[in-house]
């Protein structure tokens, strides 16, 4: 069982330990699950979460990580609203993030980055056999964890085939997105194929 000290910040039963990043839905947080074992939640401001646009992204990355499988990504524990906040628990997974590796530790190069190659490319087969686009594939939503590479956040990702028509606007990393991407035309998965070779240069430049 896990048991909160005064002054800790319980959400939907998770107890929130340490931040461990910032994004554009949010914060995320290693926490202690009611069990005791670790987990990432992903907490969304309430002034984001009170927003209906927000609140569909939401539940968009919600739909999409359960979609995929375990074994690339980290696998959605639970999900819900605690009074105005919206949180995403998935599995913590240890292991710094490819930007992380690449400022920390420099290039890679030979097998290393081959692996990276071949593990994410896996990993983008799994998540287009799902029916997703994830639409913001970048070194900061690479985990490189003891087991592989993990690609996480959905907070973008779409179901293939169900873009929305107008009022989003362009949506991504400009570094790593596709032509058709910048445009704000429809997308299929080769736009996160495009944004993979970008991937795979930043990694062994």
């Amino acid at each position: 069982m896990c048991l909160a000290m005064d002054g800790d910040r319980v959400i939907g039963g998770y107890v929130l330990r340490r931040l461990l990043g910032r994004g554009g839905m949010g914060e995320v947080h290693l926490a202690t699950t009611p069990t005791g074992g670790l987990a990432a939640v992903k907490v969304i401001a309430p002034a984001a979460a009170r927003d209906p646009a927000f609140r569909r992204r939401f539940e968009r990355e919600v739909a999409a990580a359960w979609r995929v499988a375990r074994f690339c990504t980290a696998p959605v524990i639970d999900a819900g609203i605690d009074g105005d906040v919206a949180y995403l628990v998935t599995e913590y997974v240890k292991g710094p993030d490819l930007a992380q590796a690449v400022r920390e530790r420099g290039p890679l190069s030979g097998g290393n980055l081959e692996a990276l190659a071949v593990g994410i490319a896996t990993a983008l087969s799994a998540i287009h056999g799902a029916g997703v686009i994830h639409r913001d594939l970048k070194p900061s939503n690479v985990l490189l964890s003891p087991l592989g590479p993990r690609v996480i956040d959905f907070g973008i990702a779409r179901l293939a085939g169900h873009d929305e028509a107008t009022g989003q606007g362009i949506v991504g990393t400009p570094a790593f997105m596709a032509p058709e991407q910048v445009r704000g035309e429809p997308l299929t998965p080769a736009a996160d194929v495009f944004a993979w070779g970008g991937l795979i240069a930043y990694a062994g430049t």
